[in-house]
């Protein structure tokens, strides 16, 4: 099994400021095994941990995080989402997220996330050259962008890829082949169906889906042969994991 049945999007992200030291901090509390994170790249080429290329300060303050060097990021907060008691949280860089990721024992998806069209492969290679200098993690690479996928097969041949898509393209079978990923990450949309997953296992790949938060849609996911989900609340699946390790356990692989 490439990853875990459970994965943390973007950490807690459900309880905890998304992306953050923090959001990594308690899904491992929560009993996440891997985190899902986001990365791209400040002005001055810093991996960060984020997910959107415009950065909200006010109203009349966006910025954007491929103009904005990482001096000027340091210092700036991420809001707990709403209801939660946990305090804003200071954006991280990759190095940080590494280390704590590894002392903390788990495994990380790192969805290359271009700041803008056309930075790719410069994220990519800027994320290598910070993975390289970070302890040892279990590593995925995946990207709805195909210019770091491939940079990824080139530079980092024995780091899993995975493709992410909302819907299966046409020519999915092809850029299979053509990126030699692993796995294939898809949106829970109303569309997807045993079917689908099906035709991807066919190819020897494993499937899993993301944001899925509730417990019943993750059964019902991993009937169908999904190996795992993404879930912006990991302390939910604490049950789903337990009987799921235990049948593997008692039978071996469950899907």
């Amino acid at each position: 099994m490439l990853m875990s049945l459970v994965i943390a999007h973007r950490g807690a992200k459900g309880t905890a400021p998304e992306n953050t030291l923090r959001a990594i901090q308690l899904a491992a509390e929560q009993g996440a095994q891997w985190v899902e994170l986001d990365v791209m790249l400040t002005a001055d080429q810093v991996p960060i941990i984020f997910h959107d290329p415009v950065l909200v300060l006010s109203a009349e303050v966006p910025l954007l995080v491929k103009d904005t060097p990482w001096k000027r990021m340091q210092n700036l907060q991420v809001a707990a989402p709403v209801g939660s008691k946990e305090a804003s949280a200071p954006i991280a860089t990759l190095e940080q997220a590494a280390k704590l990721i590894h002392q903390l024992g788990m495994g990380l998806n790192l969805e290359i996330k271009p700041a803008a069209k056309g930075l790719g492969e410069l994220t990519l290679k800027r994320s290598l050259e910070v993975l390289e200098k970070s302890p040892a993690l279990n590593l995925v690479i995946s990207s709805f962008d195909f210019t770091a996928l491939q940079a990824a097969k080139q530079l980092a041949p024995n780091i899993p890829r995975a493709l992410l898509y909302e819907t299966l393209t046409k020519h999915w079978r092809d850029e299979v082949r053509n990126y030699q990923v692993r796995s294939i990450h898809l949106a829970d949309v109303a569309s997807l169906n045993p079917t689908i997953i099906a035709s991807i296992r066919e190819l020897g790949l494993e499937v899993y889906v993301y944001t899925v938060n509730s417990v019943e849609r993750a059964e019902e996911l991993i009937s169908w042969g999904v190996k795992g989900i993404f879930t912006d609340y990991p302390a939910k699946f604490t049950r789903l994991i337990a009987t799921t390790s235990k049948r593997v356990s008692a039978y071996g692989d469950p899907v």
